[in-house]
């Protein structure tokens, strides 16, 4: 299997735990090593790992108050779908400039339209360093199992652009 190259923000939030991590902590101010424990559903050890990850690259930051307890925070606001309508946890730095803009949604805008030998509406949506790749691997996850289709897309799959058809006239 190839290795996923692409943002290092975009790849770290396709894991589905360190994404449930980062929407946990941008839902509230701040939660301790505990809370994201029970909220995520992992070993210590293994939620360590994913914070560690998201840490390097400055999305998050902890601290430790008195006492053993180690609390964390959102440190980089990040745009996603999950956390369009969230406004609790204000970003506690902006994000560098270096950083790709993020998209909140699939955007129309990079897009083509054409017409294919049957007549049908053919929309190519280029997600090339789009934060969107990580949704569109959702949605692509969840049709094939609504559908019963059988998928096996790895877990650091991200798409690159996605084909849509309309139906034959």
């Amino acid at each position: 299997m190839a290795r996923v190259r692409g943002d290092p923000i975009t790849t770290a939030l396709a894991h589905p735990t360190r994404r449930a991590v980062y929407i946990e902590l941008a839902t509230t101010e701040e939660r301790s090593t505990v809370q994201l424990q029970k909220a995520v559903g992992v070993d210590r050890y293994n939620l360590y790992h994913h914070l560690k990850k998201l840490a390097s690259l400055d999305l998050v930051e902890n601290h430790r108050d008195q006492g053993r307890a180690r609390w964390w925070r959102l440190n980089q606001r990040v745009d996603l779908p999950e956390l369009l309508n969230v406004t609790d946890a204000p970003p506690r730095s902006s994000p560098s400039p270096s950083a790709a803009p993020a998209a909140s949604a699939i955007s129309t805008t990079m897009a083509s339209l054409a017409i294919d030998e049957e007549g049908r509406e053919v929309i190519v949506l280029d997600l090339e360093g789009s934060r969107d790749q990580v949704s569109a691997k959702q949605l692509i996850a969840r049709l094939s199992d609504e559908f019963g289709l059988t998928l096996d897309i790895p877990w650091n799959f991200i798409p690159e652009r996605l084909v849509l058809y309309s139906k034959k006239s």
